[in-house]
């Protein structure tokens, strides 16, 4: 039951967000002062996002959309920051690199707002999911539309909150619109509700323009997450009043009637509420002062805003979180122990877990993994328990979004794929919300993604993709791809330190070599590349497996008086060019070798930076090793003219000597010719890959 003070706050609540909508729509036009972004009011939506909150605590955690304003406010969210951030000033909640459809306020519980569709579904989810891991007895909350039900993270996300019993409300704002395009166009005849009920999640109705209704099933919702019952999926019915996006209304515009429209107008949530305030004794002048006040108020915030500095000029600031800064090298250590590359990454898991009891790992099926992922978490299950070492549905997009989310609230997931082709099915939340949350909300996201390469063994076009290229061009994130079983150990263990996105990237011929690795706990920097073989007359710069085929084509070289330098650039992004423009500058000749495909790949990157800032040290074009420009083949032998060797490095390193001294080049290849299948490491190897 309701009583009538708080029914009266609840009034406040709904003016206050509408008379900021008000506001903004008002001054978005006005000269000189340009609000600078696009802009989606809730008009008309008020009543659910104060009718849901009115039941959080401080520390329960709300998720937003691109029409976010009145759940942020209904929060507590400050308005100064939130104003501000329109105007892209220096005092924005974003420092003015968000606008309007990107929001948080954490002292308020305000966790994030990002327009696209559905994206923090799963990070509401993985809050929640972080809470109850934590044992802090918060809730989780996520606003969202109907739109949504078109977008497959939200099956995702759903399928694991009701598999976890999480404790979170999905609450639907069913306005009927996915931008102009009506329900009827998009669903079939059946209500949205029955497929939330169908993933398992206990199901509320209720008129969202009717806040006593709203509050009413928040409760029933907010009680069930908090005694552990799992999550609550609320339908509420409600109408955007204005525009998608912008201030004003698209009457004539035709998608929607316009008796539909005078219906929906006439059932405005403050009106309900002002009447039956009235029905209880409140008078309306009593009501219209609560208005009042309220706007004399926000005016003077805006007022406080439009006077604020904009941002100085620092867009390349915030992209990461502070790291700590890691030696190049492991310590030097007596111990001459040599161990595999799959048990250095085994090693550092173990010591990581043991360290942080708040660190997990999870992936598709590899606490049931006989080998234990190539060996690398073998054992790992018994030894920490089935919820450190999890299993995870085949949910990319989903499941990435839920570590995000989890992260962001305290814990720290590594999330292992069995192969870095199924990254791209997570794209959207690696791309569009981990690379770019530092960059917009000053919050650290510690998530360690381990991702393997395959090669060979018949694996086809969609098992075998070397993509490090693609994820190293986007901003935020973190890309290494450790070459020896020292450096897996030790960047690992740098990349769980981390507090930023770390993609850890392992091809699969590394996992079987052996090298000396000290014992313990140590970290190896993630952003160094490091000269493993010095020579004088060309610069090798090479990625992964292909520094090991560049030393072994350096080594037979040798043999003919030909001195190569050796770069193992061990991290994508961040790139340190810095030991290659230092070699070119001795050596005047560069070869770089890359997993990855040529066009548009990590040695067209470093041949870009090398004639940009060292061309005049170049005595001969540089030349790129990469797959070719087509997808990976399976059978053997189209496999054998795919993959480039040590055979093709020793190839194009004679190309770029000087033809009167290079030696010949059938002597030299001879030495180099890879014996067998170019499909598997070894002769030997039986599989499986």
């Amino acid at each position: 039951m309701i009583t009538l003070p708080k029914l009266i706050s609840l009034y406040r609540h709904m003016a206050h967000i509408r008379l900021v909508e008000e506001g903004i729509a008002d001054r978005y036009g006005e000269e000189g002062q340009l609000m600078r972004c696009p802009i989606h009011l809730c008009v008309g939506q008020e009543a659910i996002a104060v009718g849901v909150s009115a039941h959080l605590r401080p520390q329960d955690g709300v998720f937003g959309t691109h029409r976010s304003h009145g759940h942020y406010l209904a929060k507590g969210g400050n308005l100064p920051a939130l104003l501000a951030e329109l105007y892209g000033k220096e005092i924005g909640c974003c420092q003015g690199r968000g606008g309007s459809m990107h929001l948080i306020d954490r002292t308020a519980g305000f966790l994030g707002a990002v327009p696209i569709v559905s994206a923090t579904i799963p990070l509401a989810v993985g809050a929640a999911w972080a809470g109850q891991r934590l044992g802090d007895g918060s809730i989780a909350v996520v606003f969202f539309g109907d739109g949504c039900f078109e977008e497959g993270v939200l099956h995702e996300t759903m399928n694991f909150a009701s598999l976890r019993k999480i404790p979170i409300l999905f609450v639907c704002e069913n306005n009927r619109l996915s931008i102009n395009t009506l329900l009827q166009d998009r669903q079939p005849d059946r209500p949205i509700h029955g497929i939330a009920q169908a993933h398992g999640l206990a199901v509320y109705q209720a008129d969202g323009n009717d806040v006593e209704a709203v509050w009413e099933v928040a409760l029933h919702a907010t009680q069930r997450a908090r005694a552990g019952e799992g999550p609550s999926f609320l339908e509420l019915s409600t109408y955007r009043t204005l525009e998608h996006c912008g201030p004003g209304n698209d009457d004539a515009v035709g998608y929607r009637p316009v008796e539909e429209l005078a219906t929906w107008r006439d059932r405005c949530p403050l009106e309900i509420t002002s009447k039956r305030l009235q029905q209880q004794g409140v008078s309306l002048d009593e009501i219209t002062q609560i208005g009042t006040q309220l706007k004399q108020e926000i005016d003077q915030v805006f007022i406080q805003v439009k006077a604020a500095p904009l941002p100085e000029n620092t867009l390349g600031a915030n992209l990461f979180a502070p790291s700590p800064s890691w030696p190049l090298d492991a310590p030097a250590t007596e111990s001459k122990r040599h161990i595999t590359f799959f048990n250095a990454i085994r090693e550092a898991s173990s010591l990581a877990l043991a360290q942080d009891p708040n660190l997990f790992l999870i992936g598709e099926g590899i606490p049931s993994d006989p080998a234990g992922v190539f060996g690398t978490i073998k054992g790992l299950k018994q030894e920490f328990g089935s919820d450190r070492v999890m299993d995870m549905p085949v949910a990319e997009n989903g499941l990435t979004g839920i570590c995000i989310g989890a992260a962001l609230r305290g814990v720290k997931p590594v999330m292992v794929y069995y192969r870095i082709d199924f990254l791209y099915l997570a794209m959207d939340q690696l791309a569009n919300v981990a690379a770019k949350w530092h960059y917009l909300f000053h919050q650290p996201v510690p998530i360690v993604v381990r991702a393997i390469i395959g090669r060979g063994w018949g694996q086809g076009p969609q098992h075998s993709q070397s993509l490090q290229a693609i994820f190293g061009h986007i901003p935020g994130l973190k890309v290494v791809m450790p070459v020896t079983a020292q450096d897996a150990k030790g960047m690992l263990l740098a990349a769980v330190a981390d507090p930023n996105p770390v993609l850890f990237l392992e091809h699969r011929w590394l996992h079987s070599i052996t090298g000396e690795v000290p014992e313990g706990l140590y970290c190896t920097a993630l952003d160094r590349a490091r000269r493993v073989r010095a020579g004088k007359d060309v610069t090798i710069a090479a990625f992964s497996l292909m520094v090991l085929e560049s030393i072994k084509a350096a080594e037979i070289l040798a043999q003919f008086g030909v001195d190569c330098e050796v770069i193992d650039m061990r991290s994508v992004q961040p790139l340190d060019i810095e030991p290659v423009l230092e070699s070119v500058t001795k050596t005047g000749r560069l070869l770089v070798a890359d997993t990855g495909w040529t066009s548009c790949g990590m040695g067209a990157e470093i041949v870009a930076r090398v004639v940009e800032r060292a061309f005049t040290h170049l005595k001969v074009a540089p030349i790129r090793i990469g797959l070719p420009d087509y997808p990976t083949p399976t059978a053997p032998s189209l496999a054998y003219d795919y993959y480039p060797d040590a055979e093709t490095v020793g190839r194009q390193v004679i190309a770029l000597l000087d033809p009167a001294t290079r030696p010949h080049l059938d002597t030299v290849v001879s030495q180099l010719r890879w014996q067998g299948n170019r499909d598997t490491p070894n002769p030997q190897f039986k599989g499986p890959f």
